[in-house]
């Protein structure tokens, strides 16, 4: 992938900062968050894609730490005791272990149902301060507060997807979870599984949403990806053998479904003013989440 002008300098200033090379940097990813790979140190920099917590990014790198010092938790680690850094637009950028991707490694459901198996079965001693209680939506709820173009989301879609959050953490505060309650990763997609250096040992990435709260919600990415993105029964049925749990049959499962819905928003809703794509994605998912449509196919990114 081509690296931009302004990507450039985020990433030069960010490695300047804190004595990184970043010669031949390769972009590998350019959506939620930007990430780099600079081979002259096989470091990994991710950039927040608009402004973000720096404290918070703190928080993922300690708790990635810790579950992997304490527990053998295969989490991606931090990179030394490199620290983030705020760069001048509000973004963040952060430094992380690198590690080599085979060319052609299918993760299944099954795997992920292992990792959040093995995740929720850790207690919380001395795990790290500052872990916060999940707040659903708050990815959304924060991208609809910057300056979006009404050629992007209109006024009247705004406003409706504003009351929209309201409501569904009315119902998720209403739901009697059978789960406990305990550490959970926030974003427990298959999209987040990593090998561990060519090897088939996975790692679990992605930690911005780390928190304490409800296990379903580390589960329900499995079932949306089967509802949205054309994943075959098989899917479910292998995950929810693997961690011993039947999501479907929860009684918060369809509040999450729609949870999720409104998740698959942001990342679309962030690249929509310069990208046609990405616009054509939002409108396609925003239109269907309106009319009601609960089983229809979504376009990936």
């Amino acid at each position: 992938m081509r690296i931009d002008h302004l990507l450039q300098t985020k990433l030069e200033s960010a490695c300047g900062l804190r004595g990184i090379n970043p010669a031949g940097a390769r972009l590998l990813h350019n959506y939620s968050n930007t990430i780099f790979h600079l081979p002259a140190d096989d470091v990994l920099v991710r950039i927040t894609v608009g402004p973000a917590d720096i404290e918070r990014v703190r928080l993922t790198q300690a708790v990635t730490g810790w579950l992997a010092r304490t527990h053998d938790f295969p989490a991606t680690a931090p990179y030394r005791a490199v620290e983030p850094v705020r760069l001048a637009d509000g973004a963040v950028a952060s430094f992380w272990e690198y590690h080599q991707q085979p060319q052609q490694l299918e993760y299944t459901s099954a795997d992920l149902a292992a990792l959040l198996r093995r995740l929720h079965q850790i207690d919380d001693n001395g795990q790290p301060s500052g872990i916060g209680s999940w707040q659903p939506l708050t990815s959304l709820e924060t991208a609809l507060a910057e300056n979006i173009p009404d050629t992007v989301l209109p006024a009247d879609d705004l406003i409706w997807l504003k009351q929209e959050i309201t409501a569904v953490r009315e119902e998720l505060a209403d739901v009697r979870w059978e789960l406990p309650y305990g550490l959970i990763h926030g974003d427990a997609w298959a999209g987040n599984l990593l090998a561990r250096d060519r090897s088939t040992a996975l790692l679990l990435g992605d930690w911005d949403w780390v928190s304490i709260g409800p296990r379903e919600v580390d589960l329900v990415p499995t079932w949306h990806a089967a509802r949205r993105y054309g994943r075959d029964t098989a899917w479910t049925q292998a995950f929810a053998e693997t961690y011993d749990y039947e999501l479907s049959d929860s009684p918060g499962f369809e509040t999450l479904m729609r949870m999720r819905d409104f998740m698959q928003l942001t990342g679309p809703l962030r690249h929509s003013a310069t990208q046609p794509r990405y616009r054509d994605a939002l409108r396609q998912r925003l239109d269907g989440i309106r009319s009601g449509d609960r089983a229809g196919h979504w376009r990936t990114m």
